[in-house]
């Protein structure tokens, strides 16, 4: 008899043992586990409380961008859904961050050619373009734009330029001085607010001292005190071959030298032969 109650208490205590130190704590352990709800498509305000119920934390993850879905909307999570996790797990959320915004570069400075290339790399393009008068800008490059750079658009966004037209024309005319006296020439141009510049003499059947030819041509813009070169007829110097008086040694050629012109010639490097240069 005691001995058979002596076997119950043994397995009693056996027992008890078993299940406070075994049973119980998996018990514990296995009983703190919940299961991940579905977040997805709900806004984040939306999910963190549905988490944070569930006995959950919630951290924001990253943020993904498409334009087919609302902005701050949950597209991805993790762990994902239906997975058994332990109370108080963090639960990372990516969120919407609707279309994707892209930062406009600086286009001043840049040729034209370049700035398109440059946003068309970015997804952007060029807009209206306006050519306005530079002294600083070579012709065909960007003077301003009007969307600022660092300013966040979407994409395909187009962005109007003001491109440069180069230098200003002056709003002179060039005189017409050909078929001009030299002197004629010269009063005319110094009139037109416009100067003298290279004079050149060149052998001709015109009558002497007339304006055959003349840069810039007649009716070219031009800014004030511009040079006008022109082109000036001179005199043929004609060999004549003269008959010898009986006893005369000398050469039987004489030359008919040209008429003095009041203005000094001298010849200029670069001028054709029977011209010179002023």
């Amino acid at each position: 008899m005691l001995k058979k109650i002596a076997i119950v208490l043994i397995c009693s205590v056996g027992i008890f043992f078993l299940f406070n130190n075994l049973l119980m704590p998996w018990y514990v352990k296995h009983s703190d586990l919940v299961e991940v709800p579905s977040v997805i498509g709900m806004t984040f305000i939306e999910a963190k409380r549905v988490l944070e119920n569930s006995g959950l934390q919630v951290k924001q993850g990253d943020v993904k961008y498409d334009e087919t879905k609302p902005i701050g909307q949950i597209l991805e999570q993790n762990p994902p859904a239906g997975q058994m996790v332990k109370g108080s797990r963090r639960i990372y959320l990516t969120v919407c961050g609707g279309e994707q915004l892209i930062d406009v570069p600086r286009l001043v400075g840049r040729s034209l050619r370049d700035a398109r290339f440059y946003l068309q790399q970015r997804g952007l393009d060029i807009g209206e373009t306006v050519k306005k008068f530079s002294n600083e800008f070579p012709d065909e490059y960007v003077i301003s734009q009007i969307i600022q750079p660092g300013s966040k658009v979407k994409r395909d966004t187009k962005i109007d330029l003001i491109i440069s037209n180069g230098p200003e024309i002056g709003n002179l005319r060039v005189p017409d001085v050909i078929g001009k006296s030299l002197q004629e020439a010269k009063n005319i141009i110094t009139e037109s607010k416009l100067k003298v510049g290279r004079i050149t003499y060149i052998a001709s059947s015109e009558s002497p001292g007339k304006v055959l030819d003349q840069y810039p041509k007649k009716d070219k813009s031009a800014n004030e005190q511009t040079a006008v070169d022109i082109f000036v007829s001179k005199l043929i110097i004609i060999e004549e071959t003269v008959p010898l008086e009986e006893g005369d040694s000398e050469d039987n050629t004489k030359t008919t030298e040209p008429e003095t012109n009041n203005d000094k010639t001298s010849p200029a490097p670069g001028i054709p032969k029977g011209s010179e240069q002023e």
